[in-house]
């Protein structure tokens, strides 16, 4: 367990990964988070130490070119503007930026993203679902396939949500990331 504070996300004249911010035209917008990859790197130079694996789970893109800082309210969109303070603020996670920062430690592999749909698929979430309808009273079933949808469907949560696994680099590749070819920020 780390004893340093986890630095707020604020623009600062650091590098993006691809640019430098201080060479960005006046008026460009860009999403940058340098508290997710400080976190990203403090948990590889611990799995660098230590050993150990990091799944990061979340909603984004491996590569993401729009701009996705939204607000909900009542889980409806709105804008980020409208009733200040009252809103969920959000933004898609850039697991690009995140497997860049996790391949500034030596020694750790980042392998994926893998939408969760087909990471779940590989750990098994069909036999579990199997197992789970079979023992739930009948008035249950509906329920059971209804999560079983919302978390593998890709309409729902099965490609919008994404894992990224972090691993020592001597270790062999997760099964649920060994076709995941040319996605893997090795040290």
């Amino acid at each position: 367990r780390s004893s340093d504070p986890v630095p707020e996300a604020v623009v600062s004249t650091q590098s993006t990964g691809d640019l430098e911010l201080k060479e960005l035209p006046v008026g460009m917008q860009i999403e940058h988070s340098p508290a997710s990859q400080q976190i990203v790197q403090t948990l590889a130079e611990r799995i660098a130490e230590v050993g150990g694996t990091a799944l990061i789970i979340d909603y984004g893109e491996d590569s993401t070119s729009e701009l996705t800082f939204r607000a909900f309210r009542d889980h409806q969109q709105v804008s980020p503007l409208e009733d200040l303070g009252l809103c969920d603020l959000t933004a898609d996670v850039s697991f690009k930026d995140l497997r860049r920062a996790a391949s500034k430690v030596n020694g750790v592999t980042a392998h994926g993203p893998v939408t969760q749909s087909s990471f779940l698929t590989l750990m098994g979430i069909g036999e579990r679902f199997r197992q789970l309808y079979s023992v739930v009273p009948e008035d249950r079933q509906d329920a059971v396939i209804h999560a079983h949808n919302f978390l593998c469907s890709p309409e729902e949560m099965g490609d919008r949500f994404k894992v990224l696994c972090l691993t020592r680099s001597s270790d062999p590749v997760p099964f649920c990331f060994e076709s995941t070819p040319g996605k893997q920020a090795t040290s």
